[in-house]
């Protein structure tokens, strides 16, 4: 059995989609949506570094994690923050990014709450994960459209919710 799970890479100018392929035996490979397949990397200094071979050409990416979504890449040296979102947490940023309110998280899309990573009074930035949902068989975090405090918190671990529900609220930080 083949299990696939997309990916969209986002810098300030460019978007990409990956998908993260793993096959019956355990083979793993990423394909591009450009049709390139990246099959040969290797895995260095505890994951933080890959080298990976495409079109016969080697590549060293150095990956420093700045928030959940956002990572510092650089390729042989050169790059910049990238932003590495699952296709809901890229839904999520595109509501955001279309003029929803920073202050409210809702749900993308109907599913199961399992677990929140916040509580009702907890100061948060804008990227850090506030809840867990489950959708379609994949486990997704949640992040806070924006820096604030946690005003509401309006479900809880095990419920059900439908797509645009309303999740968490937010109040501006007094800070």
């Amino acid at each position: 059995m083949e299990l696939r799970k997309k990916y969209i890479v986002r810098t300030e100018d460019r978007e990409t989609v990956a998908t993260l392929v793993r096959d019956g035996s355990g083979q793993v490979w990423v394909e591009t949506s450009d049709g390139q397949q990246i099959d040969d990397a290797i895995v260095l200094d505890g994951g933080r570094t890959v080298s990976v071979r495409l079109d016969g050409r080697m590549y060293l990416v150095d990956l420093t994690a700045r928030t959940d979504t956002a990572l510092r890449a650089l390729v042989n040296g050169k790059g910049g923050l990238v932003h590495l979102y699952d296709e809901l947490g890229a839904a999520a940023a595109d509501v955001d990014a279309g003029g929803a309110t920073a202050r409210e998280l809702r749900a993308d899309m109907p599913g199961l709450v399992v677990e929140l990573k916040c509580a009702v009074g907890d100061t948060v930035e804008r990227g850090q994960p506030l809840l867990v949902l489950e959708a379609m068989k994949m486990q997704n975090e949640l992040a806070s459209p924006g820096d604030g405090v946690v005003e509401e918190i309006l479900v809880s671990a095990g419920q059900s919710v439908e797509s645009n529900v309303l999740l968490v609220r937010l109040a501006e930080s007094d800070d």
